[in-house]
């Protein structure tokens, strides 16, 4: 409870920053990078979207724009794909599209951060968005995707966003960046063993969320009712555009906690430690 208890706390803490730093500058465009010509990923150009569940859609005069996600979309790291058929359902593969995200809260709104958007081929996107809070319940429409298919037609999607059950993002004070987002990338349950953690970094910039490079993400897993923790971790380094990539030893089954610096130099730059609970099975 503990850290679930910090997690809202930095989190709300946050909100207030982001608050304040709205109420200063307005809403604003939140388009962090955009491309005129996208290069096609082939490497992942096999997603099925048969496989992913379908959360908006709207339809124009000659084309259909569908928005799919893995499962239900937490406040956490996630996936979107786009999809822009004709009205037959036939892939439109000369479609061009840009995107970004609000949150709209009513009487304020901000953004979040979130990746370029990566053209699959055959009318297929992939849009990567760390939606730093939940939707609220009578404040606002909650997150917005906002999207322009081939230069004029711009098309607004509500997302249905909802509280993870184990926080994977948290804010936190830093000494040279302000707030930075810090994301965890692992989900809520992971096999016991050693494998890869992955992290993203972004900084609370007005209305834009950059990423951040030159940190280590310091990790130490503890499991917290046997009063132990594991061998052989390895701190997360950077790898490009915000993320960083270490490895963790869960050694056992049952519940755990990670404990996250951030660290500049060899120096700890993080002004408050973040716990993240997984669940090892």
């Amino acid at each position: 409870m503990k850290s679930v208890y910090f997690g809202k706390v930095s989190m709300l803490l946050g909100i207030a920053a982001i608050a304040l730093v709205y109420s200063l500058t307005g809403c604003g465009n939140n388009t962090q990078q955009t491309q005129e010509k996208r290069p096609i990923d082939t490497v992942v150009n096999t997603v099925d979207i048969s496989t992913l569940t379908k959360i908006a859609d709207t339809t124009l005069t000659d084309n259909k724009v569908s928005v799919f996600a893995q499962d239900s979309l937490r406040s956490k790291n996630e996936t979107i794909y786009i999809q822009v058929t004709d009205l037959e359902g036939n892939p439109t593969a000369d479609a061009h599209l840009d995107y970004d995200v609000i949150m709209d809260m009513g009487m304020m709104s901000h953004g979040g951060p979130y990746y370029p958007l990566v053209d699959l081929g055959n009318g297929l996107f992939k849009a990567e968005v760390v939606f730093i809070m939940a939707n609220m319940d009578d404040m606002g429409e909650g997150w917005i995707l906002h999207t322009i298919l081939n230069k004029k037609d711009s098309l607004s999607f509500l997302l249905p966003v909802s509280e993870a059950k184990y926080v994977r993002t948290i804010s936190v004070n830093t000494k040279d960046d302000s707030r930075v987002f810090v994301s965890l990338l692992l989900p809520e349950e992971v096999k016991a063993g050693t494998q890869p953690i992955g992290f993203t970094l972004h900084k609370m910039d007005h209305n834009l969320f950059p990423a951040l490079e030159g940190y280590t993400v310091e990790i130490e897993p503890l499991m917290p009712n046997m009063g132990h923790g594991s061998p052989n971790n390895e701190a997360a380094t950077g790898t490009g555009n915000g993320r960083y990539s270490g490895t963790i030893n869960f050694t056992m089954k049952g519940h755990w906690k990670i404990k996250v610096n951030l660290l500049k130099g060899g120096e700890k730059v993080s002004q408050e430690e973040l716990v993240f609970p997984v669940e090892a099975r």
